[in-house]
């Protein structure tokens, strides 16, 4: 009798499909980094100058109904809201290098408290501004609700990454605080998206532009908050499986989605924040 080698191809082979795996995460990071560093330099230039020369009437240039004249607590929370978007987007970069978790964890835990701190004061701040201006807002219902669930979600992952470093569960840290990081980037997701939309049609395809409303809207204003964490959970299940190719049909979505970002990202840097700047 003669036993059968199973020899297994070079492409599927565990060590390559998980370094494969592992390159595409660092590439998708990579994208986001280089998005959101923009993003929070918008921020600042924007809303925190208009802010400190006392012009918030300014912010109704991005956002309709930014300013109300009369309502002090709808602004008051919109400036905390807006201020506050560049410190969670900086902070929840540098959660995620690991350097500073290994060579200066006092950074990454002292960063993380503001974090969870920082989300949870943005989602409150912005799902008061839904319910008291829902009048007001454009998006649609669809819209105000997809951003009520974004915040509940924002709370509910706050909480869990906090008990559970708490706990010294980190390894149920880590997901929670991905996760974390992941529902915070649903505003940036949003903007990234639609930009990325606008810049393969060319125009408005499926929405109507000074309402934010419509079929492509609609749709948008959900996948930014759900997907990412479908694929979160999809990569973090490729990890464990000793499945090549799943690991690498896996990398492959994680590529095509930071290419996705990419297109959004300069699409959104040259259409929306620098001219604004």
């Amino acid at each position: 009798m003669t036993t059968q080698t199973i020899i297994t191809p070079w492409w599927k082979s565990d060590s390559l499909t998980q370094r494969v795996l592992n390159g595409s995460a660092k590439f998708w990071f990579a994208t986001v980094l280089v998005g959101q560093a923009i993003f929070s330099y918008f921020i600042v230039m924007f809303y925190y100058i208009a802010t400190a020369n006392q012009d918030i009437e300014r912010f109704n240039q991005v956002m309709p109904s930014g300013y109300i004249e009369g309502d002090f607590w709808g602004n008051f929370a919109v400036v905390v809201h807006v201020l506050l978007a560049a410190i969670i987007t900086v902070g929840g970069l540098i959660q995620l290098i690991p350097i500073i978790r290994s060579k200066w964890p006092a950074i990454h835990r002292w960063n993380g408290r503001l974090y969870v701190i920082t989300a949870m004061v943005m989602s409150l701040s912005g799902m008061f501004m839904v319910i008291s201006r829902y009048e007001k807002m454009v998006g649609g219902l669809m819209g105000q609700i997809a951003i009520l669930i974004n915040g509940g979600i924002i709370v509910l992952c706050a909480v869990k990454a906090f008990k559970y470093v708490r706990m010294r569960k980190i390894a149920q840290h880590r997901i929670w605080a991905l996760r974390l990081f992941l529902a915070v980037s649903g505003v940036w997701l949003f903007r990234v998206g639609l930009m990325a939309w606008l810049s393969i049609h060319g125009k408005p395809v499926g929405f109507d532009p000074v309402s934010l409303s419509g079929p492509f809207i609609n749709v948008l204003y959900f996948i930014v908050y759900i997907l990412p964490l479908l694929i979160l959970e999809v990569y973090l299940r490729s990890q464990r499986t000793r499945s090549g190719t799943k690991k690498l049909i896996t990398a492959s979505l994680v590529i095509l989605i930071s290419f996705i970002i990419m297109i959004g990202v300069f699409g959104a840097t040259m259409g929306m924040w620098l001219p604004r700047i």
